[in-house]
């Protein structure tokens, strides 16, 4: 009975969520209630951010360098990725890193501060913190007070901190903003939440120091970018792991196949028009962003072998069904405009 009630509440959600993704990414006006709210939140997020500007409302400067990654949308743009990219960067300049995390949907509490280890599981402190725990060599910390987890990090003796998803979080102080965003869905309509997917508006590109943008340069982007300088990158998938074997396969061997994809992001729509330009058929496996499924019920609906996300491979303890593979993702960026810019901190 508990089974049939989430998976009619998870229904509903994701009918509500993808009704909502069309309304933002359409060139049609929204909804005039949605627009009414919209600029209701608009209103907020504007007096918010001019009490922290203004020092109504202070931010706390810690003695190491601060860099938050964020996005001014709500969905996945590409932010964990280059953070952990960012990571290993300085990591292999022989700095000392620390990575602020929210633990998003992570069952235990995110008050305290607590630094992860490679053990640590994703049921308890979120998928995204798990993963970079596991797949990088900086600390990772887990809390809802960036403020607290910057203080621990400090006393475990990092260098240079960076917060993941921490662009809205003012109360932090920081040295330098990065602000990712995707190439193909931009800023959408334009509009604040909920008639659009703005968390803040497009003005707030002016003050920041660098924008990210996921995928090809395209003429669009020049129409909303304002002063900050621009760098394009990629998130390339041209290896498959074999969760069982560990075997190292290039995904273009298999063309002409068809697998299941396991994607539980904010936006996978990128990621399978990759996959499919690579001549492999995708069965998208729909899930919530960080979603949970049966792996072992799926594997026995067909034999269609399997491809996850690393994001979505750490939430699944135990053995994985006999043809599961893991996308290994690997960042292309200009390395040389990092070491102009974050030379400064090393």
């Amino acid at each position: 009975m508990l089974n049939m009630h989430r998976f009619i509440v998870y229904s509903l959600m994701n009918n509500i969520s993808s009704k909502l993704n069309n309304i933002w990414y359409s060139k049609d006006r929204p909804p005039l209630l949605l627009v009414i709210l919209s600029m209701i939140f608009s209103l907020l997020v504007k007096i918010r951010s001019t009490l922290f500007t203004s020092k109504i409302l202070s931010s706390t400067k810690v003695p190491v360098p601060v860099i938050v990654i964020g996005n001014i949308t709500v969905g996945g743009t590409g932010k964990t990725p280059i953070t952990l990219f960012l990571a290993d960067w300085f990591n292999d300049k022989g700095k000392k890193i620390g990575i602020i995390s929210r633990g998003y949907k992570g069952k235990k509490t995110r008050e305290v501060p607590f630094i992860l280890s490679e053990n640590d599981n994703a049921y308890d402190y979120g998928d995204e913190a798990v993963y970079m725990a596991r797949e990088s060599k900086a600390m990772v910390c887990v809390c809802k007070n960036k403020t607290k987890a910057a203080a621990l990090l400090i006393d475990a003796g990092v260098e240079l901190i960076i917060s993941d998803d921490g662009l809205q979080h003012y109360k932090l102080a920081r040295d330098y903003e990065i602000v990712v965003i995707d190439s193909t869905r931009l800023l959408g309509n334009g509009y604040h939440l909920p008639a659009g997917p703005l968390r803040e508006s497009s003005d707030r590109l002016n003050s920041v120091d660098l924008i990210l943008i996921n995928g090809d340069k395209n003429e669009q982007q020049n129409l909303f970018i304002g002063s900050a300088p621009t760098l394009n990158f990629s998130i390339e998938n041209e290896y498959l792991i074999d969760l069982n074997t560990s075997d190292k396969l290039k995904l273009k061997d298999f063309k002409g196949q068809t697998f299941k994809v396991l994607a539980g992001l904010g936006s996978p729509e990128k990621l399978y028009k990759k996959i499919e330009d690579h001549g492999i058929e995708v069965i998208p496996i729909i899930t919530e962003d960080h979603g949970l499924i049966n792996l072992e019920k799926l594997h026995k609906e067909d034999s269609y072998p399997l491809m996850m996300t690393p994001k979505d491979a750490v939430k699944y303890s135990g053995s994985f069904p006999a043809n599961s593979y893991l996308l290994e993702p690997t960042i292309r960026i200009d390395k040389d405009y990092f070491l102009k810019i974050f030379g400064q901190y090393l």
